[in-house]
């Protein structure tokens, strides 16, 4: 909407919280706002609003005055206590202007009667607010769940925080190691129900004969041993963020389960005929091709479609040669902390990074992690600065981006892409990281060997 007028008010950077309990304005008004640039999200209650106010603190509120639970005023002293700051404005029908006019007097900017204008709210919203800093840029939001700066990542997380703020499904997809568990903790924070409970469960990890038992819990007496009534996850998770981690491992007949559960908002416990009404969040994570699953019989599609409304596609590390800078610099720190070691710390070197990002880390963030510990743990006190012969003798000798006892090793499936990035992380590891050397040894320019190294 933006991009097409430039004479639009712009409102990049600025963070609203929309609350009305009519559906319709939800949706058009939220709609134009965002498509100025907000950082939106909505609430259909008093209720709702509170909870979102707990891991949100928007630069302004715009807030029916009357809602189902209560009056928008409501929420005028909850705001200022969390956002001193901000701006709260009310939305107002004919017949409720007066007092509007009188709520000024208790802490609202401004009022707008239904049906509100978009362009003259945002022209009021950048009056109001000149000066906003971007704090509802993506990075901010994220940084208490998930530390990134690639531009691939970036991407990859560019739609979290709208999706949060929905109550659908979501689901992550991504290799081993990648961080989906980190992900889900993300949408919890962001999302509505920031307030309740996060419960994870690993479907792959519970036998199909206790998954029942796990999920939806069991009456006194329901089997032998059931000594005593127990809620299930399900119950736990009330209110607040159901993590199905390993999906693609939840036996089929159980599926059928899941689904029927996701469909009704209900559940039974194992030994009972009642049904109980479970208002859950439910994000669901993979490593599985879901789609080859659901041809080869082993997934339900209807269950995929289920599931797959708001989908997360999560890179791996060797895509994010930015992030494998940052993350293990984190990582060394917070281990020599964790060791109770003095600073000054020492440092990683450019070439030892340079090295570490050349690597293709099979096992994702998690590998790079454990091997920035063992790195921790054997460095001596007196080392000052970590260079590339600390980190080539942690790294594997026989992957499929180094050098094996016969030389490289390039996978026969290996696309042309991937051996080149094989063939570029072996020449770093041979070069102890020295990117003058590694691209003499290929061929090419080093101003090439980084192009292409910015790319992987």
């Amino acid at each position: 909407m933006n991009d097409h007028n430039p004479d639009l008010p712009k409102l990049e950077g600025l963070s609203l919280l929309l609350v009305d309990d009519d559906p319709a304005i939800i949706r058009s008004l939220g709609r134009s706002l965002r498509g100025l640039g907000a950082d939106l999200r909505s609430a259909g209650s008093i209720e709702e609003a509170r909870l979102a106010l707990v891991s949100f603190q928007p630069d302004a509120v715009l807030a029916d005055l009357q809602l189902k639970d209560g009056q928008g005023l409501d929420l005028v002293p909850v705001y200022h206590n969390r956002c001193p700051g901000g701006a709260f404005y009310l939305i107002t029908g004919h017949g409720s202007v007066e007092n509007a006019v009188t709520s000024i007097k208790q802490g609202v900017r401004e009022y707008f009667q239904k049906p509100v204008d978009p362009i003259a709210l945002a022209q009021q919203l950048v009056k109001d607010l000149p000066t906003h800093e971007l704090k509802g840029s993506l990075p901010e939001q994220l940084s208490p769940y998930l530390l990134f700066k690639d531009t691939v990542m970036t991407q990859a997380m560019a739609d979290l925080p709208p999706l949060a703020a929905s109550s659908e499904p979501v689901l992550i997809q991504g290799e081993t190691g990648t961080g989906k568990e980190l992900v889900a903790r993300a949408v919890h924070g962001l999302s509505l129900v920031a307030g309740g409970p996060f419960v994870a469960i690993n479907c792959g990890a519970i036998p199909e004969t206790l998954l029942e038992d796990e999920l939806f819990g069991h009456e006194k007496g329901a089997f032998t041993g059931a000594q005593q009534q127990r809620q299930g996850r399900f119950e736990q998770a009330h209110e607040g963020t159901l993590f199905l981690d390993e999906i693609g491992e939840m036996p089929l007949p159980f599926q059928v389960r899941l689904l029927r559960v996701l469909e009704d908002g209900q559940i039974q416990r194992v030994g009972s005929e009642r049904p109980i009404a479970v208002k859950v969040r439910v994000i669901a994570a993979t490593h599985r091709d879901l789609d080859e699953d659901v041809a080869s019989g082993l997934f339900r599609q209807d269950l995929l479609y289920r599931l797959n409304i708001l989908p997360v596609n999560l890179p791996p590390l060797r895509m994010r040669p930015a992030d494998v800078h940052l993350l293990a610099k984190h990582f060394f720190q917070r281990a020599l902390q964790d060791m109770e070691r003095l600073p000054p710390w020492p440092n990683l070197d450019k070439d030892s990074l340079e090295l570490l990002a050349g690597y293709q880390w099979p096992g994702n963030v998690r590998e790079l992690r454990n091997m920035i510990t063992r790195l921790a743990v054997r460095l001596p006190p007196e080392v000052k600065i970590v260079d590339t012969q600390w980190i080539a003798g942690l790294l594997p000798q026989n992957n499929e981006a180094g050098v094996s006892g016969n030389g490289i090793f390039i996978p026969a499936d290996a696309t042309l892409a991937e051996a080149e990035q094989i063939l570029i992380a072996a020449a770093l590891k041979n070069s102890h990281g020295n990117r003058i050397e590694a691209a003499k040894a290929l061929g090419i320019g080093e101003r090439t060997l980084r192009r292409k190294l910015n790319a992987c």
